[in-house]
């Protein structure tokens, strides 16, 4: 399966909170043998107090944290270490925006290659999946913030389109009907 993939190639599996993007990027590390990297503990001390205390991040709040991402996902596919040259991040990359710069600031930008997962499902099972969590930052006051500027990538954006992302709906599946679903696309 990891033939289908090339060396140097970063995977961001993103969406809004509560969509699976941790339980997704996690199995797609276990699928490829490769890093992940929980794009939440990148986050400035900063960001998750806001976020802690209900308030949504703005663009400017994002930035920083952005670009930090995308410095170690980059990094960390090409390492000596990593034998499979592949690496998947978590990470909300709500706008279209959001993923263009995370492309423009990986370090060695032309030897790598990217790859967008972005998972997306109805507000109310949104609402429902982050309720039901428990000791995370990000609570279902949030998810309407994350809901509302959401872009789903479609368009010259797909990869059946000549772009770079998957779009995939979550409602409903669960995280193994998922993961399947984005195994055998990114194949």
């Amino acid at each position: 399966m990891t033939q289908s993939l090339i060396q140097g190639t970063v995977i961001v599996v993103g969406g809004p909170a509560g969509t699976g993007k941790t339980t997704t990027a996690t199995a797609l590390s276990e699928q490829f043998s490769c890093p992940f990297i929980e794009g939440d503990v990148l986050h400035p001390k900063e960001n998750v107090e806001k976020m802690s205390k209900g308030i949504p991040l703005t663009d400017e709040d994002r930035w920083e944290w952005l670009k930090t991402l995308s410095h170690e996902v980059s990094t960390t596919s090409l390492s000596d270490a990593n034998q499979s040259k592949i690496a998947i991040v978590s990470c909300s990359m709500l706008k279209k925006v959001y993923r263009t710069y995370i492309k423009a600031h990986a370090n060695n930008s032309n030897h790598i290659k990217f790859r967008f997962v972005f998972l997306y499902t109805t507000y109310e099972e949104l609402i429902r999946r982050v309720e039901s969590r428990k000791g995370h930052f990000m609570k279902s006051d949030m998810v309407k913030s994350q809901y509302d500027i959401m872009e789903v990538p479609n368009g010259k954006e797909l990869l059946a389109n000549g772009g770079d992302c998957l779009a995939i709906d979550a409602t409903g599946k669960t995280p193994n009907q998922i993961n399947r679903e984005v195994i055998e696309l990114l194949s």
